[in-house]
C-alpha cells in the first residue's frame, strides 16, 4: 500500500493525485492550483478534473474566466474514496484488536518508522516494535504464536512486509540508558497503539531503582 495515497492501490493514473487534494480542501480551487499541489500537469489535472465533473464527483463553479473546483462530499461513491485515502489510519484500529486477544498482553506496540510517519511507499516495510513483559519468556509458545500472527495480520490488511523488533521490558530500558539509535527513532515518531506509550517506558532508566 502507498500509504501517502493509498488510492494509488486501485489506480495508477492521475486521479488519485487531485482526489487527494480535493479531499483535503474544504474550499474551491482552481485547476492550476490543483496542479500545483497534485504535482502534475495542468493538462493531466484538466482532464481528470473534466471528467470527476461529468460523473458529479466535483462541482464546478465560474469565476470570470477561471473555474474552481469542489470534492462534492454528497455524492454516493465520495465516502468510499475518503474511507481509502484513510486507510493508513485505520492500522492502528487492526493492530488493537488484535493486541487485545492475546493470552499474554505486550508492554507496549508501537508504530515507527515510515508507516507512522504515514509516508510508506508499497515497498516499505511495516515496523512495529513489541514490548515483552519481564515475567513472559521469549520462548513461551502463545507469545511467539501470537507475535507471528500480528505481523500475519498487518502484512494481510497493508500489503506490506512487516518487520517486528521485540524486546523485553528490561532490554527497551537498558536500550534507552545506552542511547542506542532505536531509541531515538522511537522518541521522534513512533506511534503507540497498545499498552504503555513507548516514550514513559523509554524514559525509566531500568535500573530498578
Amino acid at each position: 500500500m502507498d500509504w501517502n495515497n493509498p488510492l494509488r492501490s486501485i489506480a495508477r493514473t492521475v486521479d488519485p493525485d487531485v482526489l487527494k487534494v480535493l479531499a483535503g480542501a474544504h474550499l474551491p480551487l482552481t485547476g492550476r492550483r490543483v496542479s500545483v499541489l497534485a504535482g502534475r500537469s495542468y493538462a493531466q489535472v484538466h482532464a481528470v478534473l473534466a471528467r470527476l465533473a461529468a460523473d458529479g464527483l466535483v462541482t464546478v463553479e465560474r469565476h470570470g474566466q477561471a473555474n474552481s473546483f469542489l470534492l462534492n462530499r454528497d455524492h454516493l461513491v465520495v465516502p468510499g474514496l475518503l474511507a481509502v485515502l484513510g486507510a493508513g489510519n485505520r492500522l492502528t484500529d487492526v493492530i488493537g484488536a488484535e493486541a487485545a486477544s492475546w493470552v499474554l498482553p505486550a508492554v507496549t506496540i508501537c508504530l515507527f518508522g515510515s508507516a507512522s510517519r504515514g509516508e510508506a511507499l508499497p515497498s516499505s516495510d511495516v515496523d512495529l516494535l513489541v514490548v515483552r513483559p519481564d515475567t513472559v519468556d521469549q520462548d513461551n509458545r502463545h507469545w511467539r504464536d501470537a507475535v507471528a500472527a500480528l505481523a500475519q495480520r498487518v502484512e494481510l490488511v497493508t500489503g506490506n512486509r512487516t518487520q517486528v523488533v521485540e524486546l523485553s521490558e528490561s532490554e527497551i530500558q537498558m536500550a534507552a540508558a545506552q542511547g542506542q539509535p532505536l531509541t531515538d527513532s522511537l522518541r521522534a515518531g513512533a506511534r503507540t497503539v497498545f499498552g504503555l506509550d513507548v516514550r514513559l517506558l523509554l524514559a525509566q532508566d531500568g535500573s530498578g531503582s
